[in-house]
């Protein structure tokens, strides 16, 4: 076991220095003159696709651009969300309706003024400026939550930089009516602490009547951009909303028919886009381009793009994502104090953007984000379907491998048709996979059924045809495809993950690169089984090296930073590992051991930790920023991160289609004990040094995951498939067989 140690650590860190170089900063050296930021609200590449947006148009072919996946705190984004998670750096909540309540400090509100309000709370209004009145609410919310949001960390960062804020932005008509019809919630991004935002403006001095505009208010576009010019001097940052495009959309919402509104808001927006682009020197500003919400009750990815010396046309892609073309809300603060030139918080969470050349032209790469939104949409309305078909066929094996070895065990065809059945449903699990290399959001929901059960079939029948030196060896096969597809997509960028039903989506935004949750559940439990079958088959010596090289495989990519990068799987791998390995060389395993190896897979973690943490800053996984953090910070930042995964955990607890996998399983269990120990005491003779390890796995994957039951769930899945086979196909059972004997020295099948 120490020499196989030595060799996985030697093949991290040859492979590690193979890596590549890190792509260019956003960033030039001492950062930019002055940044414009112009938010779009709720607006995604396809809404931009054939408007013939010139001046909005002609700044993104010339920058870099990314899908933005808006996940914070919550599956759904609001402005307030939004704003004040750029604000934060980290994901944070907003304060529901009093996000928009902001106002300039001299604004009268009824009988009273704002500076009387926010000193009747006990504040020191601003001489001048803008105030928000939500931001008490939104300190107080996020302090209950386990994200250790510092809300307005990017106002003190701008402010201990030397640079000035400015707001300007109206929304008012986009909320309900009376005062919370105020809709200024853009300020959440640049506020500090108290709330304020030294410049700008946000009052009704900034609309205008206008018939063809939601609910007949628009921007006055000469306000707004006189607003911007005040403003607009060295070291700025300027926040610009193009709020008529979020009146649209809450008209949209209603249920109206908004097309031509939603059009007019567009065509506005885009003069007001040429207009604030004479201001800016495209030699010495930055322009970020952001939409920090999606619509109301629809979350998808939106638009993110950078215009900035040094920045070439291209893609978007930060430290958060790993992947070209996304980035993440979390990440706007970050890329703001880098363009600024100032050291990124510690608080922040986020990562700053990186440009990467190349992606084709303007148009490519507009429509590939485009039909990343698309595809991501489309996986995510499949995930839930999916999921009760696997789990609902699990059942219906259950109960035919029951019937087959039972009462219909004469009729000849039901047996052989139920094994082929359980390979299908393996075979099901990997053609989910596959399918991400189709463009099956363009068919519909139907051909992507048809394709994925062909695939799954069309397995099941090599698989039956093939491997057939052997009873179990087409179960074998099975196991080895899931597997082997798994580990070939990481090694190689794991493309097949993203979009993909049990893989991620950059919507849900908990990861973008490496393996995802589901996919280590259905590697473990494949990878384990897979080796356990290999013992048997080859027996002895060669049979224990085979299958201890299958666990390390699997620990090793799952594990290592720039394939799997998965935490919870390596902490739940290495144990997996060493329990067996003691199991196989006939040693006991006790409480000790346990405990021992628990403490190892801690270690091995932290060296994974420290070899991520080597690499480039641009480089680093979740893992490398969690330890840099906890070198910051000290504890604090592993028990946050510690926290908010047991919240997430147990939520899904009862929430999950995969929780009714467990039953199942056990259900499976439960008749094969009532039926006789002979059939039991076969399983556990021909697996025995491998069930522990699938226990193991099976508890600290739910334990360890943010995915919470549905990580055992699905390996539920995958062994309940391979037990229906094993009933049904499995040779009879043989007295006191050693364990050392070839699975090929047994005689004879089951029908």
């Amino acid at each position: 076991m120490r020499g196989a140690a030595r060799v996985g650590l030697a093949l991290l860190l040859v492979v590690a220095g193979a890596t590549a170089g890190s792509p260019a900063s956003a960033a030039p050296e001492g950062g930019v003159r002055r940044i414009l930021v112009l938010s779009l609200p709720t607006t995604t590449w396809s809404d931009l696709d054939g408007r013939g947006l010139s001046n909005l148009d002609g700044l993104l072919d010339e920058a870099a651009i990314a899908d933005l996946s808006l996940r914070g705190v919550g599956r759904r984004t609001t402005a307030g969300d939004g704003y004040t998670t750029i604000g934060a750096g980290t994901r944070a909540r907003g304060a529901s309706s009093v996000d928009g309540l902001a106002f300039e400090v001299d604004e009268v509100l009824g009988p009273t003024s704002v500076a009387e309000i926010v000193t009747e709370r006990g504040g020191n209004p601003p001489a001048d400026g803008i105030v928000s009145l939500a931001t008490p609410d939104l300190i107080r919310i996020n302090d209950e939550l386990p994200y250790d949001a510092t809300v307005g960390a990017l106002a003190d960062t701008l402010d201990e930089a030397g640079w000035s804020r400015a707001v300007v932005a109206n929304a008012d008509g986009s909320a309900s009516v009376g005062v919370a019809s105020r809709s200024r919630t853009a300020v959440l991004a640049l506020a500090d602490a108290d709330g304020v935002v030294p410049e700008g403006e946000v009052g009704e001095d900034l609309l205008m009547t206008d018939p063809d505009a939601a609910y007949g208010v628009g921007l006055d576009l000469d306000r707004v951009v006189e607003a911007v010019e005040g403003s607009w001097r060295d070291q700025a940052v300027v926040l610009v909303e193009a709020s008529d495009l979020a009146r649209a959309d809450a008209l949209r919402a209603t249920g109206a028919e908004a097309d031509a509104v939603v059009d007019y808001a567009y065509r506005r927006t885009d003069e007001l886009v040429g207009r604030l682009l004479e201001l800016v020197d495209p030699t010495r500003d930055a322009v970020l381009v952001v939409a920090p919400q999606h619509r109301a009750g629809e979350p998808q990815l939106t638009v993110a793009a950078l215009a900035a010396p040094g920045v070439d046309a291209g893609y978007l892609r930060s430290a958060t994502t790993r992947r070209d073309g996304f980035v993440t809300l979390t990440d706007i603060g970050p890329t703001i104090v880098d363009l600024a030139g100032a050291e990124v918080p510690e608080t922040m969470e986020g990562t700053p953007f990186e440009g990467v050349e190349g992606g084709g032209s303007p148009a490519s790469r507009r429509s590939t984000l485009a039909d990343a939104d698309e595809a991501a949409r489309f996986r995510d309305r499949l995930v839930a379907p999916v999921s009760e078909v696997v789990v609902l066929t699990s059942l219906g094996l259950w109960v035919l491998a029951v019937l087959a070895s039972g009462r219909w065990r004469t009729r000849r065809g039901v047996g052989p048709a139920t094994s082929f059945l359980a390979l299908a449903l393996l075979g099901l699990l990997p053609a989910t996979y596959l399918m991400g290399a189709l463009p099956a959001e363009r068919w519909g929901i139907g051909a992507w059924w048809a394709i994925a059960l062909t695939m799954a079939v069309g397995l099941a029948f090599l698989e039956s045809r093939l491997a057939r030196r052997h009873p179990l060896d087409p179960l074998a096969a099975g196991l080895a495809v899931l597997v082997g597809v798994l580990v070939v997509d990481v090694v190689t960028g794991a493309r097949l993950q993203l979009n993909t039903v049990f893989g991620y989506s950059p919507i849900v935004g908990g990861r973008f690169a490496g393996l995802g949750n589901l996919a280590f559940g259905q590697l473990a439990a494949g990878g384990i089984l897979l080796a356990g079958l290999l013992r048997l088959r080859l027996g002895g010596r060669r049979g224990q090296g085979a299958a201890l090289a299958v666990l390390v495989g699997v620990l090793v990519v799952d594990g290592v930073p720039f394939w799997g990068s998965d935490v919870g799987g390596a902490l739940t791998m290495v144990v997996v590992v060493g329990v067996t390995a003691m199991i196989l060389a006939g040693r006991r395993v006790g409480v000790r051991a346990l405990v021992a190896w628990a403490v190892t897979s801690v270690a091995v973690v932290s060296a994974l930790a420290a070899l991520d943490l080597a690499r480039p800053a641009a480089e680093r996984t979740h893992l490398g920023r969690l330890a840099a953090r906890i070198g910051d910070q000290g504890l604090d930042a592993l028990g946050t991160v510690v926290g908010r995964k047991l919240g997430a955990n147990l939520s899904v607890l009862t929430s999950s289609v995969w929780a009714l996998m467990l039953p199942v399983v056990l259900g499976f269990l439960a008749w094969m004990v009532w039926r006789g120990p002979t059939l039991l005491a076969q399983v556990r003779l021909d697996l025995r040094e491998f069930l522990p390890g699938l226990a193991l796995a099976a508890v600290l994957g739910f334990a360890l995951n943010d995915s919470g039951i549905a990580v055992p769930g699905i390996m539920a899945g995958v062994v309940n498939a391979a037990l229906a086979y094993y009933v049904l196909r499995a040779p009879p059972p043989r007295p006191q067989a050693p364990a050392e004997a070839p699975l090929s020295s047994a005689a004879g099948s089951r029908a």
